[in-house]
């Protein structure tokens, strides 16, 4: 998965969700997200959905990729994914436009899932 804002294949820290659409459309990476949203992007976001910095509708999500483990089979397997809930990083068109993300390529096109593996 490429970061929207710089490209880089590695480093992705969240998803970038298109709500409206239900799609995954990229990752957000580590340096650009500290760039971009600073130290701060883990207190923003509210639970009425709009945007976190105005009161526009937050149309694109923003979920964390937090690890997780199942065992299986007598041995462990880890994997990230992200769940986008009402208390998710959301941001407007403008703000995510804000974030340096001119293009949006879609990587994938499969609903998104609340939790679980993606194949």
């Amino acid at each position: 998965m490429e970061c929207v804002v710089c490209g880089r294949q590695s480093g992705y820290n969240r998803a970038v969700v298109d709500t409206t659409a239900d799609r995954e459309l990229g990752g957000l990476c580590v340096r650009c997200e500290l760039r971009k949203l600073g130290e701060l992007a883990d207190q923003l976001g509210s639970d009425d959905q709009s945007c976190a910095y105005c009161t526009r509708d937050g149309l694109w999500a923003l979920p964390k990729y937090l690890p997780s483990t199942y065992r299986e089979d007598g041995r462990t397997v880890s994997y990230v994914d992200y769940e986008v809930g009402a208390d998710t990083l959301r941001v407007c068109d403008e703000h995510l436009s804000a974030l340096g993300v001119a293009d949006l390529p879609v990587t994938d096109d499969r609903p998104i899932a609340a939790t679980g593996d993606r194949e």
